[in-house]
Protein backbone atom coordinates (compact mmCIF):
# COMPACT_ATOMS: atom_id res chain seq x y z
CA UNK A 1 0.00 0.00 0.00
CA UNK A 2 2.76 2.26 1.04
CA UNK A 3 5.07 1.37 -2.01
CA UNK A 4 1.43 2.08 -4.28
CA UNK A 5 1.54 5.53 -3.06
CA UNK A 6 4.73 6.59 -3.44
CA UNK A 7 4.53 5.39 -6.61
CA UNK A 8 1.49 7.84 -7.17
CA UNK A 9 3.34 10.55 -5.37
CA UNK A 10 6.46 9.79 -7.82
CA UNK A 11 3.92 10.19 -10.70
CA UNK A 12 2.05 12.83 -9.84
CA UNK A 13 6.13 14.92 -9.43
CA UNK A 14 6.74 13.54 -13.18
CA UNK A 15 2.81 14.91 -14.51
CA UNK A 16 3.93 18.00 -12.67
CA UNK A 17 7.34 18.24 -14.08
CA UNK A 18 5.79 17.68 -17.67
CA UNK A 19 3.26 20.82 -17.08
CA UNK A 20 5.72 23.30 -16.06
CA UNK A 21 8.36 22.22 -18.72
CA UNK A 22 5.26 22.35 -21.14
CA UNK A 23 4.06 25.71 -19.54
CA UNK A 24 7.68 27.03 -20.26
CA UNK A 25 7.94 26.01 -23.35
CA UNK A 26 4.84 28.10 -24.65
CA UNK A 27 5.84 30.59 -22.74
CA UNK A 28 8.87 31.10 -24.24
CA UNK A 29 7.31 30.03 -27.53
CA UNK A 30 4.90 32.91 -27.09
CA UNK A 31 7.40 35.76 -25.67
CA UNK A 32 9.34 34.53 -29.23
CA UNK A 33 6.06 35.27 -31.36
CA UNK A 34 5.69 38.60 -29.76
CA UNK A 35 9.37 39.72 -30.07
CA UNK A 36 8.97 39.23 -33.97
CA UNK A 37 6.16 41.60 -34.16
CA UNK A 38 7.15 44.83 -35.54
CA UNK A 39 4.88 46.62 -33.64
CA UNK A 40 5.58 47.54 -30.06
CA UNK A 41 3.65 45.87 -27.51
CA UNK A 42 2.63 46.52 -24.09
CA UNK A 43 0.81 44.31 -21.65
CA UNK A 44 -0.57 45.92 -18.56
CA UNK A 45 -2.35 44.90 -15.53
CA UNK A 46 -5.74 46.63 -14.49
CA UNK A 47 -3.46 48.78 -12.21
CA UNK A 48 -2.27 50.04 -16.08
CA UNK A 49 1.47 48.91 -14.65
CA UNK A 50 3.78 47.05 -17.77
CA UNK A 51 3.40 43.39 -16.99
CA UNK A 52 5.61 42.71 -20.43
CA UNK A 53 7.11 44.51 -23.16
CA UNK A 54 8.51 43.63 -26.61
CA UNK A 55 11.49 43.85 -28.31
CA UNK A 56 9.83 46.41 -30.70
CA UNK A 57 9.19 48.84 -28.04
CA UNK A 58 12.66 49.04 -26.05
CA UNK A 59 14.05 49.28 -29.70
CA UNK A 60 11.57 52.23 -31.01
CA UNK A 61 11.57 53.95 -27.25
CA UNK A 62 15.05 54.01 -26.57
CA UNK A 63 14.29 52.17 -23.41
CA UNK A 64 15.54 49.20 -20.99
CA UNK A 65 13.57 46.12 -19.40
CA UNK A 66 14.42 47.77 -15.60
CA UNK A 67 13.55 50.62 -16.46
CA UNK A 68 9.88 49.61 -17.50
CA UNK A 69 8.27 45.85 -16.64
CA UNK A 70 6.35 47.26 -13.17
CA UNK A 71 6.35 50.14 -13.68
CA UNK A 72 2.54 52.46 -14.49
CA UNK A 73 2.53 53.19 -17.79
CA UNK A 74 1.97 57.06 -17.12
CA UNK A 75 5.58 56.93 -15.27
CA UNK A 76 7.29 55.47 -18.07
CA UNK A 77 10.58 57.68 -19.41
CA UNK A 78 10.00 60.65 -17.04
CA UNK A 79 6.27 60.46 -17.17
CA UNK A 80 6.71 61.30 -21.10
CA UNK A 81 3.75 58.72 -21.43
CA UNK A 82 1.30 60.80 -19.38
CA UNK A 83 -0.35 61.71 -22.24
CA UNK A 84 -3.95 63.05 -21.85
CA UNK A 85 -5.18 60.72 -25.15
CA UNK A 86 -3.61 57.96 -23.56
CA UNK A 87 -5.32 58.40 -20.17
CA UNK A 88 -8.81 58.70 -22.63
CA UNK A 89 -8.69 55.84 -23.77
CA UNK A 90 -7.06 53.13 -21.15
CA UNK A 91 -9.46 54.85 -18.73
CA UNK A 92 -12.39 55.96 -20.51
CA UNK A 93 -12.90 54.26 -23.67
CA UNK A 94 -11.11 50.93 -23.06
CA UNK A 95 -13.57 50.18 -19.44
CA UNK A 96 -16.72 50.54 -21.59
CA UNK A 97 -15.41 48.44 -24.33
CA UNK A 98 -13.10 45.12 -24.82
CA UNK A 99 -11.21 46.40 -27.94
CA UNK A 100 -10.56 49.68 -29.22
CA UNK A 101 -8.82 50.05 -32.58
CA UNK A 102 -6.95 53.11 -34.35
CA UNK A 103 -6.85 55.34 -31.64
CA UNK A 104 -4.32 57.92 -33.40
CA UNK A 105 -1.90 59.68 -31.09
CA UNK A 106 1.01 62.38 -31.69
CA UNK A 107 3.44 63.54 -29.15
CA UNK A 108 6.90 63.75 -28.22
CA UNK A 109 9.20 61.39 -27.15
CA UNK A 110 12.18 61.69 -25.29
CA UNK A 111 15.16 60.14 -27.79
CA UNK A 112 12.75 60.11 -31.13
CA UNK A 113 11.47 63.34 -31.18
CA UNK A 114 7.53 64.46 -32.15
CA UNK A 115 6.12 61.23 -33.51
CA UNK A 116 2.37 59.91 -34.88
CA UNK A 117 1.55 56.70 -33.02
CA UNK A 118 -1.68 54.11 -33.96
CA UNK A 119 -3.20 52.26 -30.84
CA UNK A 120 -4.59 48.88 -30.95
CA UNK A 121 -6.27 48.37 -27.28
CA UNK A 122 -7.64 44.37 -26.57
CA UNK A 123 -8.83 43.44 -22.95
CA UNK A 124 -7.60 40.03 -22.46
CA UNK A 125 -8.42 37.23 -19.55
CA UNK A 126 -5.44 35.62 -18.31
CA UNK A 127 -5.57 32.14 -18.37
CA UNK A 128 -5.36 31.67 -14.42
CA UNK A 129 -7.05 34.09 -12.64
CA UNK A 130 -10.09 36.07 -13.25
CA UNK A 131 -8.73 39.38 -13.76
CA UNK A 132 -8.08 40.99 -17.08
CA UNK A 133 -5.13 42.56 -18.84
CA UNK A 134 -4.56 45.01 -21.37
CA UNK A 135 -2.61 44.46 -24.61
CA UNK A 136 -1.85 47.69 -25.89
CA UNK A 137 -0.54 47.64 -29.68
CA UNK A 138 1.73 50.81 -30.58
CA UNK A 139 2.32 51.47 -34.27
CA UNK A 140 4.26 54.71 -35.51
CA UNK A 141 2.79 55.62 -38.24
CA UNK A 142 4.56 58.85 -38.95
CA UNK A 143 6.48 58.09 -41.80
CA UNK A 144 3.52 56.76 -43.67
CA UNK A 145 1.51 59.98 -42.80
CA UNK A 146 4.29 62.23 -43.81
CA UNK A 147 3.82 60.02 -47.22
CA UNK A 148 0.14 60.34 -47.61
CA UNK A 149 0.16 64.23 -46.94
CA UNK A 150 3.40 64.40 -49.85
CA UNK A 151 1.26 61.84 -52.07
CA UNK A 152 -2.02 64.33 -51.28
CA UNK A 153 0.15 67.67 -51.94
CA UNK A 154 1.27 66.31 -55.14
CA UNK A 155 -1.99 65.51 -56.02
CA UNK A 156 -3.20 68.45 -55.54
CA UNK A 157 -0.77 70.35 -57.38
CA UNK A 158 -1.19 67.55 -60.48
CA UNK A 159 -4.79 68.44 -60.43
CA UNK A 160 -3.56 72.18 -60.52
CA UNK A 161 -1.09 71.30 -63.43
CA UNK A 162 -4.03 69.75 -65.51
CA UNK A 163 -5.88 72.58 -64.68
CA UNK A 164 -3.96 74.90 -66.43
CA UNK A 165 -3.14 72.37 -69.30
CA UNK A 166 -6.67 72.21 -70.38
CA UNK A 167 -6.93 76.26 -70.12
CA UNK A 168 -3.49 76.25 -72.07
CA UNK A 169 -4.87 73.70 -74.30
CA UNK A 170 -8.38 75.65 -74.78
CA UNK A 171 -6.00 78.58 -75.93
CA UNK A 172 -3.95 76.39 -78.00
CA UNK A 173 -7.05 75.16 -80.16
CA UNK A 174 -8.70 78.66 -80.07
CA UNK A 175 -5.02 80.06 -81.41
CA UNK A 176 -4.90 77.28 -83.92
CA UNK A 177 -8.50 77.96 -85.12
CA UNK A 178 -7.53 81.38 -85.81
CA UNK A 179 -3.94 80.14 -87.41
CA UNK A 180 -6.20 78.20 -89.80
CA UNK A 181 -8.48 80.96 -90.56
CA UNK A 182 -5.65 83.04 -91.54
CA UNK A 183 -3.62 80.64 -93.26
CA UNK A 184 -6.82 79.95 -95.76
CA UNK A 185 -7.61 83.61 -95.95
CA UNK A 186 -4.01 84.36 -97.17
CA UNK A 187 -4.12 81.45 -99.16
CA UNK A 188 -6.95 83.07 -100.57
CA UNK A 189 -6.05 86.53 -100.83
CA UNK A 190 -2.42 85.34 -102.49
CA UNK A 191 -3.79 82.97 -104.83
CA UNK A 192 -5.29 85.96 -107.34
CA UNK A 193 -2.37 88.34 -107.39
CA UNK A 194 -0.02 85.24 -108.08
CA UNK A 195 -2.05 84.36 -110.77
CA UNK A 196 -2.24 87.70 -112.33
CA UNK A 197 1.87 88.17 -112.40
CA UNK A 198 2.07 84.49 -114.05
CA UNK A 199 -0.43 85.24 -116.61
CA UNK A 200 0.88 88.32 -117.21
CA UNK A 201 4.58 87.79 -117.28
CA UNK A 202 3.71 84.46 -119.85
CA UNK A 203 1.71 86.83 -122.39
CA UNK A 204 4.59 89.20 -122.32
CA UNK A 205 6.89 86.30 -122.91
CA UNK A 206 4.93 84.68 -125.51
CA UNK A 207 3.33 87.69 -127.24
CA UNK A 208 5.99 89.90 -126.75
CA UNK A 209 9.23 88.60 -126.15
CA UNK A 210 10.69 89.91 -130.10
CA UNK A 211 10.27 93.38 -128.72
CA UNK A 212 11.85 93.28 -125.27
CA UNK A 213 15.90 93.38 -124.71
CA UNK A 214 17.23 89.94 -123.54
CA UNK A 215 18.34 91.60 -120.34
CA UNK A 216 14.41 92.38 -119.91
CA UNK A 217 13.72 88.64 -120.46
CA UNK A 218 15.63 87.58 -118.21
CA UNK A 219 14.03 89.76 -115.80
CA UNK A 220 10.62 88.60 -116.77
CA UNK A 221 11.90 84.84 -116.38
CA UNK A 222 12.93 85.10 -112.93
CA UNK A 223 9.78 87.16 -111.89
CA UNK A 224 7.65 83.48 -113.61
CA UNK A 225 9.99 81.21 -111.95
CA UNK A 226 9.44 83.14 -108.40
CA UNK A 227 5.86 83.50 -108.91
CA UNK A 228 5.42 79.44 -109.51
CA UNK A 229 7.84 78.94 -106.45
CA UNK A 230 5.86 81.15 -104.11
CA UNK A 231 2.36 79.47 -105.41
CA UNK A 232 3.93 76.02 -104.53
CA UNK A 233 5.50 77.38 -100.99
CA UNK A 234 1.62 78.17 -99.87
CA UNK A 235 0.49 74.68 -101.39
CA UNK A 236 3.28 72.98 -99.08
CA UNK A 237 2.18 75.73 -96.17
CA UNK A 238 -1.58 74.76 -96.53
CA UNK A 239 -0.33 70.83 -96.61
CA UNK A 240 1.69 70.88 -93.63
CA UNK A 241 -0.87 73.52 -91.92
CA UNK A 242 -3.70 70.55 -92.78
CA UNK A 243 -1.40 67.61 -91.47
CA UNK A 244 -1.13 68.86 -88.25
CA UNK A 245 -4.69 68.82 -87.64
CA UNK A 246 -6.09 66.25 -89.43
CA UNK A 247 -7.87 63.52 -87.30
CA UNK A 248 -5.24 60.05 -87.65
CA UNK A 249 -8.24 57.39 -89.10
CA UNK A 250 -6.24 54.47 -88.35
CA UNK A 251 -6.63 51.02 -90.08
CA UNK A 252 -4.09 48.27 -90.78
CA UNK A 253 -1.92 49.36 -94.18
CA UNK A 254 0.37 47.52 -96.81
CA UNK A 255 3.02 49.48 -96.92
CA UNK A 256 3.72 48.42 -100.74
CA UNK A 257 0.73 49.44 -102.16
CA UNK A 258 1.57 52.89 -100.46
CA UNK A 259 4.88 52.50 -102.47
CA UNK A 260 3.19 51.64 -106.25
CA UNK A 261 0.69 54.93 -105.89
CA UNK A 262 3.28 57.11 -104.38
CA UNK A 263 5.78 56.06 -107.58
CA UNK A 264 2.54 56.29 -110.11
CA UNK A 265 2.75 60.17 -109.11
CA UNK A 266 5.74 60.53 -109.05
CA UNK A 267 5.90 59.03 -112.61
CA UNK A 268 6.69 62.35 -114.42
CA UNK A 269 10.39 62.33 -111.96
CA UNK A 270 11.45 59.25 -113.49
CA UNK A 271 11.17 59.80 -117.27
CA UNK A 272 14.14 59.89 -119.35
CA UNK A 273 16.62 58.88 -116.76
CA UNK A 274 17.92 55.57 -115.72
CA UNK A 275 16.34 54.70 -112.41
CA UNK A 276 17.06 51.63 -110.71
CA UNK A 277 14.46 51.10 -107.94
CA UNK A 278 14.19 47.80 -105.36
CA UNK A 279 11.67 47.42 -103.37
CA UNK A 280 11.94 44.99 -100.17
CA UNK A 281 9.64 42.92 -97.88
CA UNK A 282 7.76 45.92 -95.68
CA UNK A 283 5.33 44.51 -92.94
CA UNK A 284 1.79 45.64 -92.56
CA UNK A 285 1.13 48.62 -90.27
CA UNK A 286 -1.21 50.47 -87.92
CA UNK A 287 -1.96 54.10 -89.17
CA UNK A 288 -3.73 56.49 -91.60
CA UNK A 289 -3.26 55.37 -95.21
CA UNK A 290 -3.43 58.76 -96.58
CA UNK A 291 -1.00 60.24 -94.18
CA UNK A 292 1.59 57.37 -94.56
CA UNK A 293 1.40 57.68 -98.70
CA UNK A 294 2.40 61.08 -98.48
CA UNK A 295 4.82 60.47 -95.90
CA UNK A 296 6.45 57.74 -99.10
CA UNK A 297 5.59 60.47 -101.89
CA UNK A 298 7.50 62.95 -100.26
CA UNK A 299 10.80 60.44 -99.42
CA UNK A 300 10.76 58.53 -102.56
CA UNK A 301 10.35 62.38 -104.27
CA UNK A 302 13.67 63.78 -102.40
CA UNK A 303 15.25 60.56 -103.16
CA UNK A 304 14.62 61.35 -107.25
CA UNK A 305 15.63 64.75 -106.82
CA UNK A 306 19.09 64.04 -105.25
CA UNK A 307 20.19 61.30 -107.93
CA UNK A 308 19.46 63.49 -110.61
CA UNK A 309 22.83 63.07 -111.20
CA UNK A 310 23.78 59.72 -111.27
CA UNK A 311 23.97 56.81 -113.86
CA UNK A 312 21.76 55.41 -112.70
CA UNK A 313 19.74 56.59 -110.15
CA UNK A 314 19.85 53.83 -107.26
CA UNK A 315 16.91 53.96 -104.85
CA UNK A 316 15.76 51.13 -102.02
CA UNK A 317 12.74 50.77 -100.04
CA UNK A 318 12.92 48.35 -97.40
CA UNK A 319 12.70 47.38 -93.25
CA UNK A 320 14.28 46.35 -90.51
CA UNK A 321 14.49 45.36 -87.24
CA UNK A 322 15.62 47.33 -84.39
CA UNK A 323 14.96 47.21 -80.61
CA UNK A 324 11.87 45.16 -81.18
CA UNK A 325 9.86 47.27 -83.49
CA UNK A 326 9.60 47.21 -87.65
CA UNK A 327 12.06 50.40 -89.33
CA UNK A 328 11.02 51.34 -92.59
CA UNK A 329 13.58 52.86 -94.47
CA UNK A 330 14.39 54.40 -98.10
CA UNK A 331 17.86 54.80 -99.33
CA UNK A 332 19.34 56.69 -102.47
CA UNK A 333 22.67 56.62 -103.62
CA UNK A 334 22.52 60.76 -104.06
CA UNK A 335 24.43 63.57 -103.36
CA UNK A 336 23.79 62.81 -99.57
CA UNK A 337 25.20 65.77 -96.92
CA UNK A 338 26.79 66.64 -94.10
CA UNK A 339 26.24 64.59 -91.04
CA UNK A 340 26.86 67.81 -88.95
CA UNK A 341 23.68 69.62 -89.75
CA UNK A 342 21.21 66.94 -89.73
CA UNK A 343 19.48 68.97 -87.00
CA UNK A 344 17.87 71.02 -89.69
CA UNK A 345 17.02 68.67 -91.39
CA UNK A 346 13.44 68.39 -90.45
CA UNK A 347 12.41 72.11 -89.86
CA UNK A 348 10.43 73.94 -92.11
CA UNK A 349 12.13 76.22 -94.72
CA UNK A 350 15.29 74.54 -93.93
CA UNK A 351 17.35 73.46 -96.78
CA UNK A 352 20.87 71.89 -97.33
CA UNK A 353 21.63 72.40 -100.89
CA UNK A 354 21.11 75.52 -102.70
CA UNK A 355 17.77 76.02 -104.35
CA UNK A 356 19.40 76.89 -107.54
CA UNK A 357 20.38 73.21 -107.68
CA UNK A 358 17.81 71.19 -106.19
CA UNK A 359 14.22 72.96 -106.32
CA UNK A 360 11.55 72.45 -103.17
CA UNK A 361 10.10 74.52 -100.79
CA UNK A 362 12.31 73.05 -97.50
CA UNK A 363 8.82 71.59 -95.84
CA UNK A 364 8.54 67.93 -96.95
CA UNK A 365 10.92 66.75 -94.81
CA UNK A 366 9.29 68.74 -91.83
CA UNK A 367 5.49 67.29 -92.75
CA UNK A 368 7.31 63.70 -93.04
CA UNK A 369 8.37 64.29 -89.27
CA UNK A 370 4.92 65.81 -88.23
CA UNK A 371 2.90 62.95 -89.66
CA UNK A 372 5.43 60.47 -88.32
CA UNK A 373 4.87 61.97 -84.84
CA UNK A 374 1.39 62.03 -85.22
CA UNK A 375 1.77 57.86 -84.89
CA UNK A 376 3.75 58.18 -82.36
CA UNK A 377 6.87 56.71 -84.18
CA UNK A 378 10.51 58.35 -85.30
CA UNK A 379 12.11 59.51 -87.97
CA UNK A 380 15.83 60.16 -88.45
CA UNK A 381 18.31 59.83 -91.22
CA UNK A 382 22.16 58.76 -92.18
CA UNK A 383 24.14 59.86 -94.75
CA UNK A 384 27.93 61.11 -96.25
CA UNK A 385 28.53 63.98 -98.78
CA UNK A 386 28.29 62.53 -102.35
CA UNK A 387 27.77 58.52 -100.46
CA UNK A 388 23.75 58.81 -100.87
CA UNK A 389 21.66 58.96 -97.57
CA UNK A 390 18.90 57.08 -96.23
CA UNK A 391 15.98 57.86 -94.26
CA UNK A 392 14.64 55.61 -91.51
CA UNK A 393 11.21 55.88 -89.90
CA UNK A 394 9.07 54.12 -86.79
CA UNK A 395 5.63 54.17 -86.37
CA UNK A 396 3.75 53.39 -83.63
CA UNK A 397 1.48 50.24 -83.43
CA UNK A 398 3.65 48.48 -85.82
CA UNK A 399 2.53 44.93 -86.12
CA UNK A 400 5.53 42.04 -85.09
Amino acid sequence: MKRRQKMVRKKSRKELEVIKQSENESREFAENIINTVRESLLALDQDLRVIKANRAFYECFKSKPEETVGQLIYELGNKQWNIPKLRELLETILPQKAAFDKYEVEHDFAGIGRRVMLLNARQIKRVLGKERIILLAIEDITERNESENALEIARKELEATNKELEATNKELEATNKELETFTCSVSHDLRAPLRAVVGFSRILLDEHAAQLPPEVQRYLNLVLSNTLQMGRLLDDLLSFSRFSRQALAKDQVDPAALIREALDLLCGEQLGRPVKLTVGDLPPCQGDRALLKQVFVNLLSNALKFTRQREPAVIEVGSCRKDGENVYFVRDNGVGFDMRYVGKLFGVFQRLHASEAYEGTGVGLAIVQRIVHRHGGRVWAEAKPDKGATFYFTLGGIYS
